[in-house]
């Protein structure tokens, strides 16, 4: 009997879609803003980003006969259905934030993920809704995955394009000229590399005002004057007779702006979503996909290309690896001599490579080819780049790319648009024992001991987890990667509990889902069919031996290897989250989960059965729920 749970495969679809897709930071003119509340209905001081954050997962939002074509370092081009991107608030904004918070803490030292209190109370919000029990775990992994956090070692975050909206009918070319001269001379981060950074512009105009001819000619100005490129936008005033279609106001959106937002709402101050003319919603569609294909992907594929040629391939040479040699040999040698100056690039006081480094770059380089999903590439990149980061001790940066090392590896083991050959046994053994075991314990001891971040961790194994499940659906080999799968969810279970300041109840929740999904991975997980003996299926038909016990209950061998082991290893797993919802007394999860556990026990009723004795755990939790439905009536 299979398990219900989670697709491992629909969350490696939102892994690629909120955590590996290009941010893209959006800066909006006041004229803008109120030139897009004209075109929504009640709706008021809300900014043009509320309305493209949506329509960034151009997977749920797309056009017809949708294609965007990929090419990637070989020259080999790929179609993909979907290309989803992260709109996020503007650079500026999100630095000055980030900024005022380390002055605050006067330190610089790295600050968590997450806040596990806060994505506990978040849980229990969204555990008490009517539709939780099919999805509440794929927010708890869409939460944990979601972050729009800058940080000098990872560069997903940084953005890929600087957008800035103007109204064409209020703003001018000179304000627009002020914006991007303010923007430029802001004073970004040493790490952050600004030069890379795609400068679009998009024009919101009025048609029933402003004519084709007037938005190209000022589109021509601004080529022309700025040298950025622009796409114009159609806004009509809203028709009250216009057939409307509702959005979803909180798309890509962290933990703290969804308790946010839910202290908002409580307080009748915001609503969670916006209602926009139907004609508004294909127009705004049809324009983000041409700004992706003709802007963002050949901005992209152009830089990847450049860095590949003009940095990555020099290193990969025969000259390059006798400098990198030598370059090592002569800092051990400095090192040992006591001078203690090393000749790196690397600030060991600020955490980070400068942003002019070789090493911060091809970091980039790896991460932007695992958005264009050129996973190989990226995985051969962060092999090469990590030994660097080794040398120069650059232990955030070591233990980031060691994840980045497992998760792209993994993501080129599981795509379904490719064919792949299955792994034999010899590439397993390499894949968990030299790559997947050795850096998730190496990344996870940096983490948590040399760099006090410990929930970068718990990200890091339920990431490679929910990878290692897709690979278990897609070869069959689940009795591989059982035990590995296993022992980091117990381990993300302990962590969870030692992030907390108070006690272990205050993750209750989120203990309650590791132990479902330990039931889940366990339930779906079995043993290769074995050849047929000559042992008789049937017990009681054996002839018994004068002297000899016969065992009348005896599994059938063929039951045993279909993976009844596992199964009642997963119940008890089961059986234990039931537990955590029944402590909640949610009972409505907890009913949920029962029939996960019907293969080894009976649920519907009370039985004479040893597991319904009122001092067991199953006894306990019926009885509890039947008091419980008998109160609800």
């Amino acid at each position: 009997m299979s398990m219900q749970g989670l697709d491992p495969y629909l969350a490696r679809q939102y892994l690629l879609h909120h955590a590996y897709s290009p941010s893209v930071s959006v800066q909006s003119s006041h004229n803008a803003d109120t030139r897009i509340q004209s075109a929504v209905r009640h709706q008021e001081g809300f900014s043009t980003l509320s309305i493209l954050e949506p329509y960034g997962n151009n997977a749920k939002y797309s056009v017809t006969n949708q294609a965007f074509k990929i090419t990637n370092t070989s020259l080999i081009t790929r179609s993909y259905p979907s290309f989803p991107i992260r709109f996020q608030s503007c650079l500026v904004e999100q630095l000055s934030v980030l900024q005022a918070s380390e002055s605050k803490s006067n330190s610089n030292k790295l600050r968590q993920l997450f806040s596990a209190s806060s994505l506990e109370e978040l849980m229990q919000h969204m555990a008490s809704t009517d539709d939780a029990s099919n999805s509440l775990y794929l927010e708890f992994f869409a939460k944990v995955i979601s972050s729009n956090r800058i940080v000098p070692f990872e560069t997903f975050n940084h953005p890929v394009c600087q957008i800035f909206v103007i109204d064409f009918h209020a703003d001018t070319l000179p304000s627009l000229r002020q914006s991007i001269v303010d923007f430029r001379n802001y004073n970004f981060p040493k790490y952050f590399q600004i030069d890379d950074l795609l400068m679009h512009v998009f024009i919101l105009y009025d048609p029933n005002i402003a004519s084709e001819v007037d938005i190209t000619s000022f589109q021509s100005d601004i080529r022309r004057q700025l040298s950025i490129q622009s796409s114009s936008i159609a806004i009509p005033q809203l028709d009250d007779e216009a057939s409307l279609i509702t959005l979803s106001k909180h798309e890509n959106s962290t933990i703290e702006e969804d308790l946010q937002r839910l202290s908002l709402e409580n307080a009748k101050v915001q609503e969670n979503l916006i209602q926009i003319p139907h004609s508004l919603d294909s127009t705004i569609k049809q324009k983000l996909y041409e700004f992706i294909n003709k802007h963002l992907i050949p901005h992209m594929t152009e830089k990847v290309r450049h860095w590949d040629d003009s940095i990555l391939a020099p290193k990969k040479s025969f000259t390059g690896r006798f400098f990198s040699v030598s370059k090592k040999l002569f800092n051990n040698e400095n090192n040992s001599s006591g001078s203690g100056q090393s000749n790196t690039s690397f600030n060991h006081q600020g955490n980070y490579y400068h942003k002019t480094s070789v090493e911060q770059t091809i970091r980039k380089l790896a991460d932007w080819s695992l958005i264009l999903k050129d996973f190989k590439y990226a995985y051969s990149t962060y092999d090469l780049i990590k030994k660097e980061y080794n040398n120069d001790r650059a232990w955030a940066y070591v233990a980031s790319t060691q994840e980045m090392c497992v998760v792209s590896l993994l993501l080129a083991q599981t795509q379904q648009s490719i064919q792949i050959t299955p792994p034999d046994k010899n590439t397993l053994r390499k894949i968990k024992h030299d790559i997947v075991e050795p850096y998730l314990d190496s990344l996870s001891y940096t983490y948590k001991s040399r760099l006090n971040i410990k929930t970068y961790g718990i990200r890091a194994s339920l990431v490679v987890i929910e990878l290692l499940l897709c690979m278990c659906n897609a070869y069959n080999i689940s009795w591989w990667w059982s035990d590995l799968i296993e022992r980091y969810l117990c381990k993300c279970i302990a962590d969870f509990e030692s992030s907390t300041s108070n006690s272990a109840a205050d993750v209750q929740v989120i203990r309650a889902l590791l132990y479902e999904r330990l039931g889940f991975c366990l339930g779906n997980c079995f043993y290769s069919s074995l050849p047929s003996t000559s042992i008789s299926k049937d017990a009681k038909s054996e002839e018994s031996k004068e002297g000899f016990y016969r065992n009348t209950n005896k599994m059938a061998p063929p039951s045993v290897s279909m993976g009844l082991k596992r199964e009642r290893q997963a119940s008890l797993w089961y059986l234990l989250s039931i537990k955590e919802w029944a402590l909640l007394k949610n009972y409505k999860q907890a009913a949920h989960l029962l029939h996960n556990i019907e293969s080894c026990f009976t649920i519907n009723e009370l039985t004479s059965e040893w597991y319904d004795r009122p001092d067991v755990l199953l006894g306990f939790i019926k009885r509890q729920m039947e008091i419980s439905g008998k109160t609800d009536e």
